[in-house]
């Protein structure tokens, strides 16, 4: 790993992992989290071991340093950012309402979920990771991935269906 410049190893793990802390941290912040995460990856290089994918063990880094970034925060837990504000600033600006509306109800259906229940449905069904790189990422077995991801789509539908009741699909 140590024959890879920094410049290769930002282009392939900063799209995944700006992906990954925008969801989780207020848009005011996203680009800084991202860039201290990427420096904690680049100067935790050398101890990679290839046990895991790069881009496993990367987010374990990213996930574990937004945890910390919550703690420094004096109280504030984790929390799931809503796209909402975003999404009804472009919808004035573009046409795209039905579109936007969907993206608009997913954004607030997820953040309905807890941080455990949107990290395995963005990393298994979202980023294609398998069930044994989420559990590395994520710290928990293989198991609790599968019976994680369960509650979780379990969850989002209740949450989604009562939020669009009554509404044309």
């Amino acid at each position: 790993m140590q024959t890879d410049s920094f410049d290769e190893i930002y282009e392939e793990l900063f799209p995944i992992l700006y992906r990954f802390v925008r969801l989780r941290v207020p848009q005011s912040d996203v680009e800084d989290v991202t860039a201290e995460v990427i420096t904690k990856i680049w100067r935790a290089l050398p101890s990679f071991e290839g046990k895991s994918t790069l881009k496993s063990w990367a987010l374990r880094i990213a996930y574990h340093h937004i945890a910390d970034f919550y703690r420094t925060r004096k109280g504030k837990g984790m929390q799931i950012v809503s796209l909402s504000e975003e999404i009804k600033s472009a919808q004035a600006a573009d046409d795209h309402s039905d579109h936007l509306l969907t993206v608009l109800s997913v954004s607030e259906t997820l953040a309905k979920l807890s941080e455990q229940q949107v990290a395995v449905i963005q990393l298994r069904l979202i980023e294609g990771f398998s069930a044994i790189e989420v559990a590395q990422i994520l710290g928990i077995t293989q198991q609790a991935v599968d019976s994680l991801l369960y509650r979780a789509k379990k969850s989002f539908r209740k949450y989604y269906e009562l939020e669009n009741a009554g509404g044309i699909r």
